[in-house]
């Protein structure tokens, strides 16, 4: 499995996802509308803050009864836990509900996520539901689908296996970062250029921002700031079908895409 280097991961943990959709589509403006959760999320907590790790994965059923017999169950979920154990930090669940009502019952409450949190996981994503919100472990990031008071017919089926939670497709080892706006995978692909790209978007917002906060702000400044916070697309990287990159188009800064916050 690849591995990032400390100096990604560095960069990763102090931004949200928002800012590093922006850092991705100056790198490759192909990833937009891909590679991010597409659906609502529930943080487990408001204030959850950015985490990141490499993927591990697994597959739940919350409503309907198991198939399997007891002793089939059972020898999965400790294989499960023995998966978790293994695992190389950092690392985090991506876990699918694939039921046909997905969130009718929570597998994640403070036991279960004091236990992969006991085995060296930093957090977890599912589009399934999420519980026991005032009692989870501190230093555990939840984000779910929906809150749900009851267990359901919740269990598990599969892991390490391609998954999918809110449009995103994640496979084991995929590297993810995640928070309350939802989850992003990072192509390796990309990993080199990141930590750059992601300080350069930051400068930029700041910038921009310190002259629109400023007192007076007019008509021919706001436009300058605009102009200067515009980032052209590298020359060996074409622009994608159907996008010119155009100023004026308040969805598209350039190779910068949609800045987060106008």
């Amino acid at each position: 499995m690849n591995r990032a280097g400390p100096e990604l991961l560095a960069a990763l943990a102090g931004i949200d996802t928002p800012t590093l959709c922006n850092a991705l589509i100056v790198l490759d403006p192909t990833l937009r509308g891909r590679q991010y959760t597409l659906e609502t999320v529930v943080p487990a907590r408001p204030d959850t803050a950015p985490f990141t790790g490499y993927a591990l994965t697994a597959r739940i059923v919350s409503s309907e009864p198991p198939r399997d017999d007891h002793d089939t169950l059972s020898a999965r979920r400790f294989a499960y836990y023995a998966y978790l154990a293994q695992a190389a930090g950092p690392a985090l669940l991506v876990m699918e509900d694939c039921g046909p009502r997905r969130g009718m019952g929570s597998i994640w409450g403070e036991i279960n996520a004091s236990i992969h949190k006991a085995l060296g996981l930093v957090g977890a994503v599912t589009n399934g539901a999420i519980r026991d919100l005032d009692s989870l472990p501190d230093g555990f990031a939840l984000i779910g689908g929906n809150v749900c008071p009851g267990s359901g017919f919740a269990h598990l089926v599969a892991f390490d296996t391609p998954v999918e939670v809110f449009g995103l497709p994640v496979a084991p080892g995929d590297l993810v970062h995640a928070d309350r706006h939802g989850a992003v995978v990072v192509p390796p692909h990309l990993w080199a250029a990141l930590p750059e790209a992601i300080a350069s978007v930051l400068q930029r917002e700041r910038r921009l921002l310190a002259t629109v906060n400023a007192p007076g702000l007019s008509h021919e400044r706001l436009v300058a700031a605009w102009q200067a916070f515009e980032v052209k697309r590298p020359a060996a990287t074409p622009p994608v079908s159907g996008d010119t990159g155009g100023k004026g188009d308040m969805g598209d800064t350039g190779a910068a895409g949609d800045a987060k916050r106008t």
